[in-house]
């Protein structure tokens, strides 16, 4: 990146101040100095300032497109804040198509091009439960649709090479479980895995361009409630029942066991949906008694 004179301040459109400048800032994050980049101030939500900041870099081209961000580690100890808050912020990120993340590779700054070739509206009712639930479901049920889609098109036309792929992401998510780790990422690479089985490139690059909202709503079953409640090992036999159908060319079975797949995580949003109205309607009946 071609150098430029350091800034003493630059002020964000929400008034966030980011000081020490761009070649300071690179620096931080290379190790090849010790001061943090910008501590993230402690009033606010240090996940949300952590991704307006690395928000902010890669809107003034820190990091080039295709290029790898620093680790995790580096990066909480530039931004004063742990990993977890980190890793937070880059979820954030990428579900926002501005960065992806590949398996041994880390963090990759995504082509804002691609970006723009598909992009989900965000629901206004963001705050509001119901508003958010609903928006969770309709984006399981397009990941149902497309999934489902290809996994029959992959039973179809897999070649040795396609079973070989998706057999990897799924002992790679064997090893996340046995180590109850977050397996998100190779979860990604196994739907990956199986559109490119298809052998249809414009399928192909529709899972590509949705890969990030879909991995959001991946995300579930891999954290530590995921875990708790039994959803995650449920998840992965659905991933090596999906697997051994497509292996053995079994079609109508793919389709439908990736179809079920997607259905359970539909069923428990609709039944967060359905807990809340039943509770919203205790009082009208308690007052209609009385």
């Amino acid at each position: 990146m071609k150098c430029v004179a350091a800034y003493n301040v630059v002020m964000l459109s929400d008034n966030f101040v980011f000081e020490r400048g761009l070649i300071h800032a690179a620096d931080a994050l290379s190790g090849s100095a010790r001061t943090p980049l910008n501590t993230v101030a402690r009033p606010q939500s240090l996940a949300d300032e952590t991704y307006r900041q690395l928000l902010m870099q890669l809107e003034m081209g820190l990091w080039a497109v295709g290029s790898k961000l620093p680790p995790e580690m580096a990066l909480a100890e530039s931004l004063g804040v742990s990993r977890p808050v980190v890793r937070e912020a880059l979820a954030r990120l990428k579900a926002d198509g501005r960065i992806e993340t590949r398996q041994g590779s880390g963090a990759i700054v995504a082509d804002r091009n691609k970006i723009a070739a598909f992009r989900f509206a965000k629901s206004g009712g963001a705050e509001e439960a119901d508003a958010k639930d609903t928006a969770e479901r309709e984006m399981l049920e397009l990941r149902q649709i497309v999934e489902s889609g290809a996994a029959e098109l992959a039973a179809k036309r897999r070649t040795d090479a396609d079973i070989a792929a998706i057999r990897a992401a799924v002992a790679a998510m064997d090893g996340a479980l046995r180590n109850k780790s977050d397996g998100s990422d190779v979860d990604d690479a196994f739907h990956n895995a199986i559109a490119a089985a298809t052998h249809n490139a414009q399928l192909t690059k529709f899972v590509e361009f949705v890969g990030a909202q879909f991995s959001a709503s991946r995300k579930a079953t891999w954290d530590k409630t995921g875990y708790g409640v039994g959803i995650t090992e449920v998840g992965q036999d659905d991933h090596r029942a999906i697997l051994k159908a497509i292996d053995g060319g079994d079609a109508t079975k793919a389709k439908r066991l990736s179809h079920a797949h997607v259905q359970r995580a539909i069923d428990r949003v609709n039944r967060r949906i359905d807990e809340r109205a039943a509770t919203a309607a205790l009082p009208a009946i308690a007052d209609k008694k009385d």
